[in-house]
């Protein structure tokens, strides 16, 4: 229901304006989502290139679950925390 397109840094560059990246654009996505809807639970589905830990923490610290594949070079160390009734 919300979108935005992504240039690449080198269009960017070519257009001469200020690059912003993937994470950055979809962070702001996300929040403005959680603005428009503040009392409902929010689920973000998305590919292992929002898996990223200044993202996930960024939008876990606003109460949005994220379900995304684990990177390669995942290290989990603890089970997950019980779920709340």
């Amino acid at each position: 229901f919300l979108t935005a397109l992504v240039p690449s840094e080198r269009a960017c560059r070519e257009r001469g304006c200020r690059h912003k990246p993937l994470l950055a654009v979809g962070r702001q996505l996300v929040l403005q989502a959680r603005r428009w809807l503040p009392g409902r639970d929010l689920v973000l589905v998305a590919d292992s290139g929002f898996a990223a830990l200044a993202f996930l923490a960024a939008l876990s610290r606003r109460g949005v679950t994220i379900v995304t594949r684990l990177r390669l070079d995942a290290a989990l160390y603890d089970p997950a925390p019980p779920r709340r009734p």
